[in-house]
């Protein structure tokens, strides 16, 4: 077992893929957060309606550095090798230290659906978290009508556990959420 169990410094490490940066999100990222989770069709299925405002956006940054400090949740901003522009994020939240577990989600503008960037993504953070964040479980919440997160999550190895019904209200209806984990000895299987 890892004797730290807190890897990080001041900010989220860097983890590069072949095509992706995965990097901490900075105030300048406000723009780009908003183009994401200010898009109805990007959180159709997210836990929480579109963010309204650019000052939303920025509040939502600031929101992200506080659960970095508090280190509940760590959002990485997703970019393209070549470029520093944020096109999407990866989160692991709630992370349980006892019982060394976290929840992970994940968000791509739609303009950047298709190219399996949300994969690669969310590998990199995978294998982040089963290597020096050392947790043992990864958990993940998904809406049943989001086919292509099922068939992403599935595709990497996250077994469903359950169905809780009506578990968020957003856009004016309630909707039920399909949990998936994924352990440790699955993911080095894998």
């Amino acid at each position: 077992m890892n004797t730290n169990p807190d890897p990080f410094d001041e900010a989220l490490p860097t983890l590069d893929t072949e095509r992706l940066r995965l990097r901490h999100p900075r105030p300048t990222d406000a723009d780009a957060v908003l183009a994401i989770f200010g898009n109805a069709e990007a959180t159709r299925y997210w836990s929480h309606e579109p963010l309204p405002t650019l000052d939303g956006a920025r509040t939502y940054l600031a929101g992200i550095d506080t659960g970095f400090a508090e280190r509940d949740f760590f959002q990485w901003a997703i970019t393209e090798q070549e470029e520093d522009g944020l096109i999407g994020t990866v989160t692991l939240a709630d992370w349980s230290k006892q019982n060394r577990r976290a929840e992970i989600g994940f968000m791509l503008h739609p303009l950047h659906w298709g190219k399996g960037y949300a994969g690669e993504a969310v590998c990199a953070v995978l294998a982040f978290a089963f290597g020096p964040f050392d947790l043992h479980r990864i958990e993940a919440d998904v809406d049943p009508r989001n086919a292509a997160s099922v068939r992403l999550l599935e595709r990497l190895g996250f077994q469903y556990e359950g169905r809780l019904r009506d578990r968020w209200f957003t856009y004016g209806e309630w909707s039920d959420s399909l949990l998936y984990g994924l352990l440790r000895a699955d993911f080095d299987a894998a």
